[in-house]
């Protein structure tokens, strides 16, 4: 008998023919088994690798015998919050419990611990004591430094010393994972100069390396910590970087520079004997899955580094793209495999979906941390035509009805190839598309590395025009932060008027969450400008949700909160144009 999904079990572990585990992945997600769920992606890595590879999925972290399913490891666990950090999976922008988890059976909440990497490795060292821990995904990635965590209003330590990890592997680690665990195997526990990886040390490496502002420093001096963030984020920017040490508590964290993997070592993962399902244990469907199942991710990496953002500092800005004949083959895969596809294959994309076959042409690339910020860069190849070719590709095939780009596209870099627009506009939109202005005050999106609003509105214009030339009724889906630092209640009021004035009721609206690692979180912390190591306005508390009021007057339960913002700014007659349907309004 065999079984075609990981083991998560004994018995399906027997079923495989294997007698025991040699790495353990415990993920705070539900396990489907898809190229976009990290835990099975790694999974697959290793078994391909010739090791025998098991799941632990959300387990039970007040039961220890959930820990013990698979027995003990040969080598190691691997533990990963899951795709989402667990503190944001798990709580709203202003700390509220969430109400549902897209990530587990049902969208049933409650499933993943808070800070989940930090309880599955306590758990995990009860229960073995002495066995090799190796963290991975966005959650450890985002605290392999000293970072700010905004659920306990603090700065912590790297999350290697409160988890008593053994290394951290961060990004597009696959390969490095693969040397880690060929290391473990042949009994080394040094894992200096493997890419991608983090540890702890008692010793500063003679090595070239960027030493950053240690841990106590930073406790003492929140300005340094802005400084601190923007000297490590231009570092990694580059296409070749060095160490980068931080000290704390008489030790020291040791990052080792990043190493993008090849197009054919992103090809050939994607091409590993996904089953695309999930896990049959599951009575009900995960809606994390929904929408991937029918999706290709054609690239990895990010450019656009925006300030809110992780992606450029957990998978770096260089794009590396997968071929054309790898992504048409995952489109025969999903329709061969999936019992339920209907023609329509959702997207095809990434972070933005028209930086894919994008490159830099300088040898050594840049200390920027965005691309396309304040201006595109000269030495960006951007190959806007490369999308248009795989879209046009795969739309050839048979069983193929409609390829569509839900993933968004990167609005400024559109506008560089008004073809990619119009073709985009003819064939590959699902009725609507996403889109992120952010904001409309030079100011706020200054610090948000974002471009001009009237940039945004060109493309507005060059959209409305192509859909109207294919007579097209598509609609753009813009996104927008409230409470972003360096933004005030005069600033949402001036977005707040645009909208009403344009007859736009956004339901895309986020609070603005301080993510660990970025340039945006430096900021909420400190109160300065990293670039400039100015003070800024940083809304919390009651601001942040009259910021939001703001942007959403005609929900009924944010006109007290409205009301008062209002009143802060010497407005109160605008409460009427701003709540009604009346466009009668002049400013006061």
């Amino acid at each position: 008998m065999t079984f075609s999904f990981l083991p998560t079990t004994k018995q399906e572990m027997y079923a495989k023919g294997w007698q025991s585990i040699d790495i353990i992945l415990i993920t705070g997600d539900a396990y489907i088994d898809h190229p976009s769920f990290g835990a099975a992606l790694i999974g697959r890595f290793l078994e391909e690798h010739g090791y025998k590879v098991g799941i632990i999925a959300q387990p039970d972290w007040e039961n220890p015998d959930d820990f013990k399913a698979l027995g003990k490891p040969n080598l190691f666990f691997g533990i990963t919050a899951g795709n989402l950090d667990s503190m944001i999976a798990n709580y709203t922008a202003e700390k509220r419990k969430r109400r549902t988890d897209s990530y587990s059976e049902g969208g049933e909440p409650g499933r993943r611990p808070d800070r989940a990497c930090l309880v599955y490795s306590n758990c995990v060292r009860q229960a073995f004591p002495g066995v090799p821990i190796v963290l991975g995904g966005l959650e450890a990635s985002c605290r392999r430094f000293v970072h700010y965590d905004y659920w306990s209003n603090k700065l912590r330590r790297s999350i290697l010393f409160d988890s008593r990890a053994d290394v951290l592997v961060y990004g597009m680690g696959e390969q490095s994972l693969l040397k880690i665990t060929e290391c473990i195997k042949n009994g080394e526990k040094d894992f200096s100069g493997i890419p991608n990886t983090a540890y702890i040390t008692r010793k500063i490496p003679e090595t070239t390396h960027l030493n950053l502002a240690s841990y106590e420093t930073l406790l003492e001096n929140k300005k340094e910590y802005a400084r601190t963030t923007l000297l490590y984020a231009k570092e990694i920017s580059k296409k070749e970087s060095i160490q980068i040490i931080q000290e704390c508590q008489n030790r020291y964290v040791v990052v080792e520079p990043p190493k993008p993997l090849t197009t054919q070592e992103l090809d050939h993962i994607y091409e590993l004997p996904f089953t695309r399902k999930a896990h049959p244990k599951y009575i009900k469907p995960v809606p994390a899955n929904g929408f991937v199942k029918y999706s290709v991710v054609s690239h990895r990496g990010c450019y656009g580094g925006c300030s809110f953002c992780s992606l450029g500092m957990h998978q770096g800005k260089y794009i590396v793209s997968r071929s054309k004949k790898s992504i048409l083959n995952e489109v025969k895969n999903i329709i061969v495999k999936q019992s339920d596809f209907k023609g329509s294959i959702l997207d095809v994309g990434g972070p933005s979906a028209n930086m894919y076959g994008s490159f830099c042409t300088s040898q050594k690339g840049c200390t920027r941390t965005s691309c396309l910020y304040p201006v595109i860069c000269k030495n960006l190849k951007h190959q806007q035509s490369q999308h248009l070719a795989i879209l046009n590709e795969i739309s050839r095939v048979p069983e193929i009805k409609n390829v569509f780009v839900n993933s968004g596209v990167r609005f400024d870099l559109a506008l560089k190839d008004p073809n990619y627009i119009d073709k985009i506009c003819a064939k590959h939109v699902s009725g609507q598309m996403s889109i992120a202005p952010e904001h409309i005050c030079g100011d706020v999106l200054a610090l948000m590395q974002k471009p001009s609003f009237k940039v945004y509105k060109e493309y507005v214009a060059q959209f409305r025009k192509a859909s109207k030339k294919y007579d097209k009724k598509q609609y753009l889906i813009p996104y927008f932060i409230a409470a972003h630092p360096g933004c005030t209640l005069q600033h949402m009021y001036e977005l707040s008027i645009y909208l009403k004035e344009n007859h736009m009721r956004v339901e895309q609206v986020q609070n603005y969450i301080p993510i660990p690692l970025t340039l945006s979180e430096a900021m909420y912390y400190s109160g300065y400008d990293v670039f400039s190591l100015t003070k800024i306005h940083v809304p919390k508390e009651e601001e942040r949700l009259m910021q939001r009021a703001l942007l959403q007057p005609y929900i009924k339960s944010n006109h007290n909160l409205l009301k008062k913002a209002l009143k802060i700014l010497n407005k109160e007659r605008s409460f009427s144009f701003l709540t009604g349907s009346s466009l009668s309004y002049r400013k006061n």
